[in-house]
């Protein structure tokens, strides 16, 4: 079976004037790409069976994207992406979504994504949310040393009372942090959170130019939330989440 014919593992698509990648993608595949147009996919030949979403496999499939993106824009496939063969990406990818993959090239050109997840310190929480909630202090209190299953109704009620309070105090900290940061991006899109105490997972796309303001406003965030907000920050980023790609495989 000849290259053109195998099966192709996709990666992203760019601009044909891109530069092509070189080395390995998934299960060391060599990367090439096929073009059509004024555009080029990103590509290596899929291995044989299922791809499993491993820690090696979805670190590669980002390594691969990363690197497109230090050489230009990129529109990033999700993760397992696998068309029959080479004339297939051309006609049910290129050529079929040509003029949606072009305007959406021209859109996050020059930008990246940069992601922030805030996540509270429970300590910390517990104590502002104690201070600011007298009801919650003074049912605390009374529980404070009894027996656990005394008292069972109070505790239900203590719990969901601690409950709200957390999700108020996330959406006053989500909409600071997105105020603070909103104007030096271009958009912005609010996850959701996946853990109680996550305050924040925002991802933010952001011109390359101002990426240096946007890490000086982060820091400063940090600065004045420390010791009851951790940061993790990362990017810049291939586009993920500003995209909207066509589902194959």
């Amino acid at each position: 079976m000849t290259t053109q014919a195998k099966p192709k593992y996709v990666y992203g698509v760019t601009p044909r004037t891109a530069s092509a990648l070189r080395g390995t993608g998934i299960r060391r595949r060599r990367l090439h790409a096929i073009e059509d147009g004024q555009l080029a996919a990103i590509v290596s030949d899929a291995p044989e069976g299922d791809i499993q979403a491993g820690r090696e496999e979805l670190l590669t499939h980002a390594r691969v994207l990363g690197r497109a993106r230090a050489q230009g824009v990129v529109l990033p496939m999700r993760f397992g992406v696998v068309m029959p063969d080479e004339d297939a990406v051309r006609r049910e990818l290129l050529e079929e979504y040509r003029d949606e993959l072009l305007l959406q090239l021209r859109e996050v050109d020059g930008k990246g994504e940069l992601r922030l997840r805030a996540v509270y310190d429970e300590d910390a929480l517990m104590k502002e949310i104690v201070e600011a909630h007298s009801d919650i202090a003074a049912l605390s209190a009374a529980l404070r040393g009894r027996p656990a299953d005394a008292l069972y109704y109070e505790r239900i009620e203590l719990g969901q009372k601690v409950a709200r309070a957390v999700e108020q105090a996330a959406i006053v900290d989500l909409s600071a942090i997105v105020d603070a940061l909103e104007p030096l991006a271009v958009a912005v899109q609010v996850g959701e959170p996946d853990h109680e105490h996550v305050a924040a997972n925002v991802s933010f796309l952001v011109e390359d130019a101002q990426i240096p303001a946007f890490d000086q406003a982060v820091d400063a965030l940090g600065r004045q939330n420390a010791g009851r907000l951790t940061f993790k920050y990362t990017g810049p980023l291939p586009p993920y989440s500003f995209v909207e790609l066509p589902a194959h495989g």
